[in-house]
């Protein structure tokens, strides 16, 4: 009797496992299932929402009116007075350069004319900025210096204004030419006529920025014609401040015209005739 209660609790124990197990098993599948229908859900939604975006968003607003399809214009000339007879190039058409002339199409003796006048605009290029470099010495409070100021198609090198006067001043690389002489004096008198009621003298001075000698000022002229201060490079300041201040303009004269000299917003003078004829049909054909 004991041994057959003893089997009978054993059957009983090992159904009870059996049992436990099955019910386990159930559980771990029924939540695997339910994560796949879960992640099944989650795929199907993705897929629907860029659908729906892009049907959207091709479906125009029912108020928007479509915008007329625009029609491609052939190039036309430009006509009226602006137009130079060449065909109008479309935005963004980079047309690539011709090809370098190979060679040389002219003798060394053609170039030479031109290229000695090239040499000697650079070598006064060089002793104007020698000279431009000395006057920056000058106090800005009490002078106003100029470069290049134009008077009847004519620039003059500097225009210096201050304290003990009007200047003039011409930068050379070598001893000035007589018939040039003139020249400065006119240049100098139309400056003067630029300030009506001024009593002083313009004085007209030629600086030898790199004379290989000290040149002190001398009054370089022929007898009965005009002439001119020259001097070299170190001498240039000592020869402005030595005039004095007899005619000289005030610090509240600079400074009035350092504002006038500001560029204006104002329409400058015409230069040129209002309407410019159309040249184009002067330009030489390819």
């Amino acid at each position: 009797m004991p041994l057959a209660a003893n089997t009978t609790g054993g059957h009983t124990a090992s159904s009870l496992l059996g049992i436990a197990i099955l019910v386990w098993l159930l559980a771990v599948a029924g939540g695997l299932l339910y994560w796949l229908i879960h992640a099944i859900r989650i795929t199907i939604r993705r897929r629907r929402k860029p659908a729906a975006a892009t049907t959207a968003r091709a479906t125009p607003a029912p108020a928007a009116a479509a915008a007329p399809t625009p029609t491609p214009q052939p190039t036309q000339r430009v006509s009226g007075p602006a137009s130079t007879g060449v065909p109008a190039q479309p935005a963004g058409d980079a047309t690539p350069p011709p090809p370098a002339i190979p060679g040389a199409r002219l003798s060394p003796e053609q170039l030479e004319p031109l290229g000695v006048g090239l040499s000697t605009a650079r070598r006064l290029e060089a002793v104007e900025s020698l000279v431009a470099h000395t006057l920056c010495t000058l106090p800005s409070d009490r002078w106003y210096v100029a470069r290049y100021f134009l008077t009847a198609s004519q620039r003059i090198p500097f225009v210096i204004v201050g304290e003990t006067g009007v200047f003039t001043v011409w930068a050379l690389d070598g001893p000035p030419i007589w018939n040039e002489l003139a020249s400065y004096d006119e240049t100098a008198a139309r400056v003067k006529r630029r300030l009506p009621g001024y009593t002083g003298t313009v004085h007209v001075g030629i600086c030898r920025a790199i004379a290989k000698h000290e040149i002190e000022p001398r009054w370089w002229c022929r007898p009965g014609e005009p002439g001119a201060w020259v001097m070299s490079l170190g001498w240039l300041i000592r020869w402005i401040e030595h005039f004095g201040p007899g005619h000289g303009l005030g610090v509240k004269d600079i400074e009035r015209l350092r504002m006038l000299a500001n560029p204006r917003r104002d329409t400058p003078p015409p230069r040129v005739p209002e309407v410019v004829p159309d040249l184009g049909s002067q330009m030489p054909s390819s």
